[in-house]
């Protein structure tokens, strides 16, 4: 796994529908329209941002996360570049030991159910594993989160178990959370897999 790779720039990820990208004060808007709405934030640890000026002191805190190898935290673009950002992408949880990684993604309420997440997903596994030697990619999803299940079965993960009371989310107090992961024998596994 190519720790240094991974943090030398920021990645530019294309994938079919979308590209992963770093964000700028142009994405603020669109931002907002992510990390602002409560909808969006039924499924996740933390609530939304109660008031637009929030989102820079986000792409700042993005900034310092990559600088720190703590993170990296990208805009999802639908179609590639040039358009208005559609959702976030983040990858953490970067642990060269066991060569994995933790990915989250959140879209806009208007661009659900057009195959941004999925596309996404695959884009940032295929970099991933292809580019970076990453052996393991997971996610923690709430079992209610039914789309969220189905993006990441969809884009070839397994369902490990379900880790019962086992986390605290500040704004949600004490949660299940579904694992799931992926590995290359999973990909040679899947019949339709474009991966490898």
């Amino acid at each position: 796994m190519d720790i240094k790779l991974l943090f030398s720039s920021y990645p530019f990820i294309t994938g079919h529908g979308v590209t992963l990208a770093r964000m700028t004060d142009l994405d603020l808007e669109a931002l907002w329209d992510v990390m602002g709405d409560e909808e969006n934030f039924r499924y996740a640890p933390t609530g939304p941002l109660s008031a637009p000026g929030q989102c820079q002191v986000k792409l700042l805190q993005g900034e310092a996360m990559f600088r720190d190898r703590i993170a990296i935290i990208l805009g999802i673009y639908p179609k590639g570049g040039g358009n208005r950002m559609a959702g976030v992408f983040e990858i953490y949880s970067i642990d060269p030991q066991t060569e994995s990684a933790t990915i989250r993604f959140t879209l806009s309420r208007r661009n659900t159910g057009q195959g941004f997440a999925s596309g996404a997903v695959r884009a940032a596994v295929d970099y991933l594993m292809a580019t970076i030697g990453v052996h393991r990619i997971q996610a923690y999803v709430l079992p209610t989160n039914y789309q969220g299940v189905t993006v990441l079965e969809r884009c070839g993960f397994v369902k490990e178990g379900v880790i019962r009371e086992g986390f605290f989310w500040p704004d949600k107090g004490i949660v299940d959370l579904c694992l799931y992961s992926l590995l290359p024998t999973d990909l040679r596994k899947a019949p339709n897999s474009h991966l490898f």
